[in-house]
């Protein structure tokens, strides 16, 4: 990652942008996939765990406050538009995305698009050596834990396996940013205890 990063540059943005739009159309065509098959692929982008790992390397990629949250704003609205824009294309000529343009959900994720800017805007201070930059390198690695509590949870109370490629994912999301940050944090009890605390707080307001 050390030769990657992202830059308050229009080059930079544009790359950003494009990579959205086709995370996007990959997702949009996820939905080939059954909704009950063990992997789950068509439930992807309908969990936390995708959209903070995506952001969370986003923001490691930054150069600044701007470039993280500018960035993680255009990848979200370019995975938006190029969703549910796809969806309007091709429901034209396959039923399985018939229903048109839903501006309503496109106008939502637009704005949680904005929420997550914000969201990413603040977790660059990670970059500062002190309390609050411990905490804020919890924050992504807390909620990932907290959808592996949910989705175990929803397997056992079901009796199904429908979420293991998100299961998988997260899991190797929380054990590679858990350890990353570890070593980077200089307060590490703040940094466990900041886990703790915002697993519990993402499991119990997340209706999942």
């Amino acid at each position: 990652m050390e030769n990657i990063k992202l830059r308050h540059t229009l080059k930079s943005y544009s790359i950003v942008f494009l990579v959205g739009i086709f995370i996007g159309c990959i997702c949009r065509l996820s939905d080939y996939c059954s909704i009950d098959s063990l992997w789950g692929f068509s439930s992807i982008q309908t969990l936390l765990g995708f959209w903070i790992i995506t952001n969370t390397i986003i923001v490691l990629l930054s150069t600044s406050n701007k470039c993280a949250g500018i960035s993680s704003f255009l990848y979200m609205f370019g995975m938006t538009l190029s969703f549910y824009g796809l969806q309007a294309i091709l429901g034209m000529f396959i039923p399985l995305f018939s229903g048109g343009f839903r501006k309503s959900l496109f106008i939502l994720f637009t704005l949680l698009s904005i929420l997550c800017a914000i969201a990413a805007f603040v977790l660059y201070y990670w970059n500062k050596d002190n309390v609050l930059s411990s905490l804020l390198y919890s924050l992504p690695v807390g909620a990932l834990v907290a959808e592996i509590i949910a989705i175990f949870y929803n397997i056992l109370q079901h009796n199904t396996f429908t979420f293991l490629f998100q299961l998988i994912m997260d899991i190797v999301g929380t054990l590679v940013f858990g350890i990353v940050f570890f070593k980077r944090v200089k307060y590490k009890k703040i940094y466990i205890f900041g886990i703790v605390l915002s697993a519990l707080i993402f499991y119990f307001i997340f209706p999942w």
